[in-house]
């Protein structure tokens, strides 16, 4: 068996990316004991693995690791590819060694994007041991997991009957369904019998921009993506009032904003996409004037809502939860958003949402949470792949937090991660502004 050193703490990351990638994956060292990792990445680089063996009394043994992955190079017939490594951190006994007399080495685990390869894909595996020396292992098996693959007993050969992950994907409570058949003026709603309860969205985006246009598609979809999925879970109908291409402007955003009608059963998601900027005479507010021109030859002061006007307007609704999400510069006029890198990608999984987590963070909480893509004089990023950073990045971290992986969501837990990893992101963007970084901010009125 591989080198071990010491370790006590239990860390388990027990969260979900917006696209995640769940691997069983198997590989062994010079001892020949074969190690089986259950490893889960998301899209902002972060992730943990379970890993099982058998030790060399033959008993069994399953070890908790995050990781930290880092981008790399890697040699291979003579040529180098990019690679990532997936650094093991803080490996920690799941099952076995209650006498804490054994400790485990982490493990890395690296992916490679070979010639013709779209994704990075499992390549390699080492570890170092106590002396610092590291040893090569070798990969026997890959297998991408989705839903279908995680039967009750895989499942539980990593995790313990009580974790979150266990509990959420096989003990899910049925919630009683007084639903009745309804009708929305909806983009989005199923024929499948709902609540009398709704989610509503009302999505601004400036699709049309020849700069940014292409990014806010991307968010466009994947917010709607979203709250259609979190509606289907917890079986509520979707509307869905979209203020975009030609029709993107003022009077059609107020007209979205004044114009919708809710119940306390309903959510209201407000979620903007586009340009936008910080009067100089306005250092008071933290939050964006959204950019509602069609044309620079357009009046800007004529053209334009705060965020906080949002707010405002749609204070008198009765709906329990209001979300009030913008994805725009947050500069004084002039600085526009800009591209930015991508993250590596890997392959998806599909994996299910908690109806137990959904309930909690959506039907259970009332009040109202406003967040934005950067403070005041910062410019906000955006690319192709990802869309806004901001809206990738919050959209993420809430499907972490109500996936059959999450534990206690909460919209203060969401809004720390969305910071910390828009942050991250921004810091690799070559640009020439003063201020290079994105800091989202955002307040949570929730009870």
């Amino acid at each position: 068996m591989k080198a071990l050193f010491f370790t006590l703490c239990l860390s388990l990351c027990a969260i979900f990316g917006y696209s995640t990638t769940i691997y069983d994956i198997r590989y062994k060292f010079q001892d020949e004991t074969e190690y089986t990792a259950f490893m889960v990445r998301y899209d902002n680089g972060t992730g943990f693995m379970r890993v099982r063996y058998y030790n060399a009394k033959k008993e069994y043994r399953v070890v908790n690791m995050d990781f930290v992955e880092e981008a790399s190079k890697q040699e291979i017939n003579g040529r180098l590819y990019d690679a990532l490594k997936f650094v093991g951190k803080n490996p920690s006994f799941i099952l076995g060694n209650s006498d804490e007399t054994e400790s485990y080495n982490p493990d890395y685990i690296w992916f490679c994007k070979l010639d013709g390869q779209k994704d990075f894909k499992p390549w390699g595996v080492t570890s170092p041991d106590t002396k610092g020396n590291v040893i090569q292992g070798t990969i026997t098996s890959v297998k991408l997991l989705n839903t279908a693959e995680l039967t009750e007993n895989y499942v539980n050969s990593f995790f313990g009957s009580t974790e979150p992950f266990y509990v959420n994907l096989f003990n899910r409570k049925p919630v009683p369904n007084t639903a009745t058949a309804s009708t929305t003026t909806s983009t989005s709603s199923s024929n499948t019998t709902k609540s009398s309860g709704s989610i509503k969205l009302i999505m601004v985006a400036n699709t049309l921009d020849h700069v940014i246009g292409s990014a806010s598609l991307q968010d466009v979809e994947r917010v709607k993506g979203m709250f259609s999925e979190i509606a289907n879970v917890l079986k509520l109908n979707f509307v869905v009032t979209e203020v975009s291409g030609y029709n993107f402007g003022k009077e059609s955003l107020l007209k979205a904003v004044n114009g919708v009608s809710s119940n306390v059963n309903d959510i209201i998601v407000f979620c903007y996409t586009g340009h936008g900027f910080h009067f100089e005479t306005d250092l008071k507010n933290p939050y964006p004037q959204m950019d509602l021109r069609m044309s620079a030859k357009q009046d800007v002061n004529s053209n334009t809502v705060n965020v906080t006007e949002i707010n405002a307007l749609l204070k008198s609704q009765p709906a329990h939860l209001k979300l009030i999400l913008t994805d725009c510069c947050n500069a004084f006029m002039n600085d526009t958003k800009q591209f930015g890198k991508s993250k590596p990608s890997t392959a998806r999984s599909n994996i299910q949402l908690s109806q137990t987590n959904c309930e909690n963070l959506f039907k259970r909480q009332t009040g109202t949470i406003i967040a934005s893509a950067a403070s005041v004089g910062e410019i906000a990023r955006c690319n192709e792949q990802y869309g806004g950073y901001f809206i990738f990045n919050f959209m993420q971290s809430l499907e972490k937090s109500i996936s059959v992986f999450g534990s206690g969501p909460s919209w203060q837990n969401i809004l720390a991660e969305t910071k910390e990893n828009v942050l991250e992101m921004s810091r690799r963007t070559e640009c020439e502004a003063k201020i290079c970084t994105q800091t989202a901010i955002g307040s949570v009125n929730t009870k």
